[in-house]
């Protein structure tokens, strides 16, 4: 986010891709991502919109601000929501069974 605020958002392509890139294509691709991951949802596109702008039948619109966001919180946030989603899980058991001498033991144990 900081380098497109900055306008140099190629500087947060992976230095692997050894600059073996379409400069038009990764700038697309970057600022479609980080317009998907707007934390309005309201600013997010739809995902017709997404395709259609994938397909260049639509121009990307601009980034909208973000405003003050404290990523910190947003960070904190998602860590609790883990928790909750991981506190909820439960272990499930079934019963052991076997189709063409493959038994799901062996499945879980990698044979």
């Amino acid at each position: 986010m900081e380098c497109q605020q900055l306008g140099q958002i190629l500087d947060a392509v992976d230095p692997k891709l050894n600059s073996t890139y379409v400069v038009e294509e990764v700038e697309l691709v970057l600022d479609l991502g980080l317009l998907c991951s707007h934390h309005k949802p309201e600013a997010r596109p739809t995902m017709r919109q997404v395709a259609r702008i994938l397909s260049r039948d639509d121009p990307i619109p601009a980034v909208p601000d973000w405003g003050s966001v404290d990523f910190r919180s947003v960070s904190e946030m998602n860590s609790r929501s883990l928790e909750l989603i991981s506190g909820d899980m439960t272990t499930r058991s079934y019963p052991s069974s076997s189709f063409g001498g493959i038994t799901s033991s062996s499945i879980d144990s990698g044979r």
